[in-house]
């Protein structure tokens, strides 16, 4: 009798679960099984965590950077800090060069000169010779500790460790900045006269040697004579080239000379259009400057008048009491354009009235050039004869057939009076060849100015009675008509 074992409900799934784990279970735990201490995953729970990381989409989070240790600072070492401040030393040293001029603090005044800070790393030292260019002043009558002074820089560093300064040589650069300004103001200033020479006078302005011709001294300080040297003049800078270190002054006009406020006062009166008396001071090439009540207006060439002027002393002369008109006023730079022109009536206003193309003017050679001759033919008038208009025939040179001074008698081809020219010529007028006859002596063609239809018809010729003195001929001229058969 077979012995049979009943099965409960659910006891066949319950089987084959176990046996399918059982299987997994064989395939993961293959390997040698390890003991595993208390707190530790084992290699199956570890699997379990690898097969759930590579389902998560295989994502990874990049490990955190740790932070690195710091550094304990090093404490300097001394050879630091004296290299660190050797640094710092070097670093407010200003850098100068020998010839600059700098400004800086008398520290003391010494036997020998006066020790002064330029915020160098050394020392400046100005010897007693180099304080100033007046002989007679010591350092102490005019330096004192603490005083800011300016000094030109000698040498940089000596063998003793200090800079030699110059305060004297600082002075006298500074001193040429002001007499160039001082020309261009006019300012008057003093100047020491020590000595007299042939020419005029030796002075000294403020250390610098100087002079004063005799053309530019007052007659007051000529009747002076010898007792002027030692004394002080006022005067004005005539003229100051740094570069030559020369220096021209003048007082010829120091004594009814305006102040600065005085001459200001003038300079804001001014306008442009207003007719003012000067006098003219100077003379240059390029015009003449007019004194108009303390300051001084310029004249250019090109305003003394409407005709060509070659220079300005062809028209004035120094000295000379004129009227100008006031054409512009530069305050900001006390500029004062003027003119004379401008009084007088413009030529080119009337020309066409008074010349008309065709006429025949005569005049004078005023200048000639590579293109032509100038001619003057009027006071204020000049017109140009161009070279191709100098003769029928060709001409190389313009200096072959005219010259400075010639006088000449042209014909007018060419009125402009916008452009404030005329056009000459010298040419003959060229007669048409023709078959020669008596019609032609009545009738002779020239140019192109002939009007042809003003030319006698057949009819015309036929009907003129012919003079009893000029039978023959009037005859000869209406035959010569008929047979050319002119209508």
């Amino acid at each position: 009798m077979t012995d049979s074992t009943g099965t409960r409900l659910g006891q066949d799934e319950e089987s084959k679960f176990d046996t399918r784990i059982s299987e997994e279970s064989a395939e993961v735990l293959s390997g040698e099984l390890k003991p595993t201490k208390l707190g530790e995953m084992s290699e199956f729970e570890k699997s379990l965590y690898s097969d759930s990381s590579e389902a998560a989409n295989n994502e990874v989070k990049a490990p955190k950077e740790q932070p690195k240790p710091v550094e304990a600072k090093k404490e300097p070492g001394m050879d630091e800090l004296i290299e660190d401040f050797a640094d710092a030393v070097e670093e407010s040293v200003l850098d100068y060069e020998e010839g600059d001029i700098v400004t800086g603090t008398v520290r003391s005044v010494e036997r020998g000169g006066v020790l002064v800070d330029i915020g160098y790393k050394s020392d400046g030292f100005i010897p007693n010779n180099e304080i100033s260019h007046d002989s007679s002043v010591s350092a102490s009558d005019i330096l004192k500790p603490g005083d800011s002074v300016t000094v030109q820089i000698e040498k940089l560093e000596t063998r003793e460790g200090y800079t030699t300064l110059s305060r004297k040589k600082a002075e006298y650069e500074i001193i040429w900045n002001e007499a160039t300004d001082t020309q261009k103001s006019k300012d008057p200033v003093d100047v020491h006269v020590t000595g007299k020479v042939e020419g005029g006078l030796v002075v000294i302005y403020k250390g610098l040697k100087g002079f004063i011709p005799s053309s530019h001294l007052s007659s007051e300080t000529k009747e002076l004579g010898d007792t002027i040297v030692g004394s002080k003049l006022n005067v004005t800078i005539l003229h100051a080239d740094r570069k030559r270190r020369k220096i021209v002054f003048t007082n010829r006009a120091q004594k009814n000379r305006p102040s600065q406020e005085e001459a200001r006062a003038v300079l804001e009166a001014i306008e442009p259009g207003q007719i003012v008396d000067g006098r003219v001071t100077s003379i240059k090439d390029f015009g003449a400057f007019i004194d108009i009540g303390g300051v001084e207006g310029l004249v250019h060439i090109s305003e003394l008048s409407w005709a060509r002027v070659s220079h300005p002393t062809d028209i004035i002369k120094v000295g000379q009491e004129v009227k100008v008109f006031v054409l512009g006023v530069d305050r900001a730079t006390s500029r004062i354009s003027l003119g004379m022109k401008q009084l007088q009536s413009d030529p080119w206003a009337s020309v066409s009235e008074k010349y008309s193309v065709g006429d025949f003017v005569d005049g004078q050679v005023s200048r000639i050039t590579s293109f032509g001759a100038f001619m003057a033919i009027d006071q204020d008038l000049e017109g140009l004869v161009h070279i191709s208009e100098l003769s029928n025939d060709h001409v190389d040179q313009v200096s072959d057939v005219l010259s400075e001074g010639q006088r000449l008698r042209a014909r007018i081809i060419k009125i402009l009076p916008e452009e404030q020219k005329i056009g000459l010529s010298l040419r003959e007028p060229v007669v048409q060849q023709r078959k020669s006859s008596a019609l032609d002596q009545i009738v002779p063609i020239i140019d192109d100015e002939y009007d042809y239809q003003q030319r006698p018809s057949r009819a015309q010729v036929e009907s003129t009675p012919a003079k009893s003195e000029d039978t023959s001929e009037a005859a000869a001229a209406v035959e010569e008509v008929k047979a050319e058969g002119v209508e």
